[in-house]
């Protein structure tokens, strides 16, 4: 992909709530936008259902971000695990923890090159690799942000499709049968793979009925995006964030009665993380970094329901500073470093169930 999904901001802006539905035999949601109301420090109470375990991340070796490994941690911050042992030409990141701890998938880059991305899972102690490549063929170019589904026997994750490596015409998302090795469309369905579609749909991750998928869509004509939810079997479209958020990289609370996601996409100098119900209500903020000052990244649910973890940055002097992993109440309270470590960039984690 040409796009970058590494940037997120909320600190004090006015927003719209949003229900959307899809037109019939448009394939496009058309939104319904509420009355802008200012983002709350509004808790969102969660049901416990499970333990929280270690925290998946990913940590780069250069400053170019071409080469990298998935390492585990305690949430406080103790006991750091490498898990993956790629080459110095391979970037391996985006890591997802099973349903019941005993495997994490996550995207092989070759030299950090996103367009030539593939699936692989692995043991957390670094054994029984197996690679999750089988079905990308032709028009398939690369695959990327994988997630499990609740049941374990799915994996949900992007696909770009095209004629050659850096021409994805469709970006959509697909479901991966992990018994069998095949891999379903589920957005973006019938679409021609040698035109440009009007949108990329990416990072994708399950509702816990396992019923509905949330991702981000890009607009290629307006460099915008937002959250969308859908079904499985790629009905019931729904648009749930403001295009002008920039909302990304969605993750679904263990309860079903939140999404977690990280905004202003694109910058590089801002960004914060949010919380909206799954129907487009609720809409408020987690993090109030202001612009210029820091920029939070990718995050994700504990399995409790009750913490968050997220990749953050400082910003000095108008440039991105090293990312570290964080801990967070949903208030955004009670916040502290995990990996505390400012000469190397740390980000992406996944929150893992206590095995």
């Amino acid at each position: 992909m040409n796009r970058t999904l590494l940037s997120c901001t909320i600190a004090g802006i006015s927003m719209g709530v949003v229900v959307a539905a899809t037109a019939p035999g448009s394939g496009a949601a058309t939104g319904v936008v509420r009355p802008a109301t200012r983002l709350t420090s509004a808790a969102a109470m969660l049901t416990t259902s499970g333990q929280d375990g270690r925290i998946a991340f990913r940590r780069y070796f250069d400053a170019d971000h071409t080469t990298g490994a998935i390492f585990t941690i305690r949430p406080d911050g103790h006991g750091t695990r490498q898990v993956t042992h790629p080459s110095a030409a391979r970037l391996t990141t985006e890591p997802d923890w099973s349903p019941n701890g005993h495997w994490i998938v996550y995207d092989v880059l070759p030299h950090g090159d996103e367009d030539r991305s593939r699936l692989a899972k692995i043991h957390p102690d670094g054994t029984g690799r197996v690679s999750l490549a089988g079905s990308c063929v032709a028009p398939c170019l690369t695959d990327g942000f994988p997630a499990w589904s609740p049941s374990g026997a799915r994996i949900a994750f992007q696909r770009g499709l095209g004629p050659r490596v850096h021409h994805n015409k469709v970006v959509a998302i697909f479901v991966l049968r992990v018994r069998t090795g095949t891999a379903r469309q589920v957005t973006q369905q019938g679409r021609a793979t040698d035109v440009d579609a009007p949108w990329q749909d990416e990072a994708p991750t399950w509702s816990p009925s396992g019923r509905r998928i949330a991702f981000e869509r890009f607009s290629r004509s307006t460099d915008h995006q937002a959250i969308f939810t859908v079904r499985t079997n790629g009905t019931g479209l729904r648009r749930i964030t403001p295009w002008s958020l920039d909302a990304s990289q969605p993750d679904y609370s263990p309860d079903g009665r939140w999404i977690l996601f990280r905004t202003e996409e694109e910058s590089d100098t801002a960004g914060n993380l949010a919380l909206v119900h799954p129907g487009g209500s609720g809409l408020h903020a987690v993090t109030h970094a202001a612009p210029g000052k820091a920029k939070w990244l990718s995050s994700s649910f504990s399995p409790s329901g009750r913490r968050i973890t997220a990749g953050r940055y400082p910003v000095v002097n108008g440039e991105p500073g090293n990312a570290d992993v964080y801990v967070m109440d949903l208030h955004g309270h009670h916040r502290h470093n995990v990996t505390k470590t400012p000469n190397k960039a740390e980000s992406a984690p996944d929150w893992g169930p206590r095995r």
